[in-house]
């Protein structure tokens, strides 16, 4: 009887492991999405992501 209730146990202790795996699993992911979003809005509102024109800023250099 008590093999039997240590083997519950470490059934229990398994599926409650997996339950928080899988809450921190998703709470990553969606943490993930939030920043890149928010990343992606900062690059836009700071415009780096327009491409420049690389010919133009080296013949500003050269001059």
């Amino acid at each position: 009887m008590n093999n039997n209730s240590e083997q519950e146990r470490i059934l229990r202790a398994k599926k409650q492991a997996k339950k928080v795996f899988l809450i921190l699993l998703g709470f990553g992911l969606f943490l993930g999405v939030v920043v890149s979003i928010g990343v992606i809005q900062l690059m836009n509102k700071l415009g780096l992501t327009e491409k420049n024109n690389q010919t133009e800023i080296f013949k500003q250099k050269v001059e």
